[in-house]
């Protein structure tokens, strides 16, 4: 649909605006003259980014977004060239595998779509809440904490996921923390890691661990989106993020599973720039209702009812000027056929698109 002569206006103040701040958390840089024209051209990648990627340590939780532990390691629109919203796709790095069909079936529990439990080693179970929580993990500033609560076909607690007689599992998971950024420092804070060392925990390998600068992939030369025209001097960003999600049906001779959860999370931050202090914030939300994927004993199997509802908002303010604000919602309809509905309202303005499973381009009128 064609936007009004408003909405452009709105469009070339947002790209203006973000084009300053959307390397928050990157290595300072010279801000060179830049034309109008140029920065609105440039400033559409730091558009994309802020809904094409997530925030940081998203991707522990559960959800609907693509986006994994191992690379959501932005903060504030983060990615760079590697994370642009373009016109097939869907925000977050798009739908998983497990809402399209991309995940082979199995009729065991830990196997096929929406299948397994926590998978952390050292779980504890409690008998007063009947759930299994695993070891809290903190890095980069960024605190994960995962439970479970399993259950039998009967309604039973169970003290461990079986592949073989759990039959309903819910996960909760929350992502809290802070992290800062200074100018000449190569990323976030690092307050300590998880016991493998490893770039899996909270935050995904952001910082300078594994030899990487800044607190995202894909910049520009110098750590810094291409399109950035500011020197960010410290900023602070508080995350904040929480998951819920059920699965039923995983039990040995289940034909179905259903799946039904939330994830919601805000990250804000606050900071200094060579155009002055700013603040930049990220919500971001899905919710799945019904999902039914029917289980097979071998190839894959996508969705055949259900519908998951996708939101992201995105502000920028400087001091002294007004808010700007990008939008969009994505919603995801199943209704049994080997076509997934799909609509999708940015800013105000509303498409209605199509999605062929368990793949296929999205196509939108």
């Amino acid at each position: 649909m064609t936007r009004t002569t408003n909405t452009r206006k709105h469009a070339r103040s947002w790209y203006a605006l973000l084009a300053s701040a959307a390397s928050v958390a990157a290595t300072a840089c010279s801000e060179p003259t830049t034309s109008t024209s140029q920065l609105e051209r440039s400033a559409n990648a730091a558009l994309s980014a802020s809904l094409a990627s997530l925030p940081a340590g998203y991707g522990n939780l559960t959800s609907s977004f693509v986006d994994s532990a191992a690379r959501d390691s932005s903060v504030w629109c983060g990615g760079g060239r590697d994370a642009r919203l373009a016109g097939g796709s869907l925000m977050g790095g798009g739908l998983g595998d497990a809402f399209l069909g991309g995940i082979a079936g199995g009729h065991f529990g830990n196997h096929g779509p929406f299948g397994g439990g926590l998978g952390c080693s050292g779980a504890t179970f409690s008998s007063a809440t009947g759930r299994v929580t695993c070891p809290t993990v903190t890095r980069d500033g960024l605190t994960l904490t995962r439970s479970a609560a399993y259950s039998n076909a009967t309604g039973q607690v169970q003290q461990a996921f079986d592949s073989l007689t759990t039959n309903t599992v819910n996960l909760q998971t929350s992502v809290t923390g802070t992290r800062t950024f200074a100018a000449g420092s190569e990323g976030g804070s690092d307050s300590g890691s998880d016991s493998s060392g490893s770039n899996r925990g909270p935050g995904g390998g952001g910082g300078s661990h594994g030899g990487r600068h800044g607190w995202g992939d894909g910049r520009g030369p110098g750590g810094r989106l291409l399109g950035d025209t500011a020197t960010i001097l410290s900023a602070t960003t508080t995350v904040e993020s929480f998951s819920n999600r059920t699965v039923s049906g995983l039990a040995q001779g289940s034909t179905q599973r259903t799946v039904s959860g939330t994830s919601s999370g805000n990250e804000s931050t606050t900071g200094t720039s060579s155009r002055g202090s700013f603040t930049a914030t990220r919500t971001v939300a899905d919710t799945t209702r019904g999902l039914v994927v029917p289980v097979v004993t071998s190839g894959a199997t996508y969705p055949t009812a259900g519908t998951v509802v996708r939101a992201m908002t995105a502000t920028l303010t400087y001091t002294g000027q007004s808010t700007a604000t990008v939008s969009r919602r994505e919603v995801v309809t199943y209704d049994g056929s080997a076509t997934a509905q799909v609509v999708i309202t940015e800013d105000g303005v509303t498409k209605n698109c199509t999605r062929p499973l368990p793949r296929g381009p999205l196509t939108c009128q």
